[in-house]
């Protein structure tokens, strides 16, 4: 992680272009401090009623000097191109993109230290690992598409991959980097270089779309965007409903929080918040 100044007092005004970090903020108690985010920031639902001031990859810096931030949340290396603007703002802290589990464990340890806020960040990661322990599932070779206007394909060192493994769901072999592939043609000649028993496969949209997954030809479970795509709180909550919906044999993984974008209120949180 990188922090390119170094922080004069206990951020109070942050801005948050990260949307896992933005969830986890609110979870941990400083959602009060949270000012501005990008607009994939829907979780929890507090969070949409901070400004919205960009997308994932892109950012009005003008807004964002606007408001005055004494911190500023990245997501790298997709939003490296903003680093040297927003630099001359307020401190920029680029979070690089998680490898495994445990680097998600250190990057929410990290973010509780900044703020002061040590003992809530340990709470919140121990509920989180101890969600994914919750229940497993045994299934070899399981394959995840995400369908993000291109196809994406994780490769074995992410987090997605190593969380999957985590819960039984073992991830292929052979993927030694991201695939970023523009057309089905080229999706499926991933598929017929590793072989997969299981295909998860997050589509476009909320909605379940089986269309989209019909040229597959493997054993396909559909969960709605924006679902594994994120690491926040919310993701082992998210992946015992695909494991219930794959003991179930079903074929969509309803009511994740991409879906329902539950409040702090919520019985969705309630396990990280008591």
């Amino acid at each position: 992680m990188l922090l390119t100044k170094e922080l004069e007092n206990i951020p109070s005004r942050i801005v948050s272009l990260n949307p896992s970090i933005t969830e986890f903020l609110f979870v941990i108690g400083a959602g009060n401090k949270v000012i501005g985010s990008d607009v994939w920031s829907y979780r929890p639902r507090e969070a949409m009623k901070t400004v919205k001031i960009g997308s994932f990859t892109s950012a009005n810096v003008e807004e964002i000097r606007n408001l005055k931030p004494d911190l500023v949340i990245l997501s790298y290396p997709v939003q490296k191109h903003l680093v040297d603007s927003l630099s001359k703002i307020a401190p920029v802290l680029a979070i690089p993109m998680p490898v495994n589990l445990s680097a998600i464990v250190s990057t929410f340890e990290m973010i509780g230290r900044l703020l002061d806020l040590d003992e809530k960040a340990s709470h919140v990661i121990g509920v989180y690992v101890d969600i994914l322990k919750r229940e497993s599932i045994s299934i070899d070779d399981v394959l995840l598409i995400l369908s993000l206007g291109d196809y994406v394909i994780p490769c074995e060192a992410s987090y997605m991959a190593s969380v999957l493994n985590e819960v039984g769901l073992k991830y292929v072999r052979g993927l030694k980097c991201i695939e970023l592939i523009t057309n089905k043609d080229g999706v499926m000649k991933v598929i017929n270089k590793v072989n997969p028993r299981l295909i998860i496969y997050e589509g476009k949209t909320k909605e379940y779309r089986p269309q989209e997954i019909e040229w597959v030809g493997k054993p396909t479970i559909y969960t709605p965007n924006d679902t594994l795509a994120h690491y926040g709180p919310s993701l082992p909550l998210d992946i015992q409903l695909l494991i219930k919906a794959l003991n179930n044999k079903e074929s969509f993984v309803r009511n994740t929080s991409s879906i329902t974008r539950p409040s702090l209120g919520d019985p969705w949180y309630k396990v990280f918040l008591t």
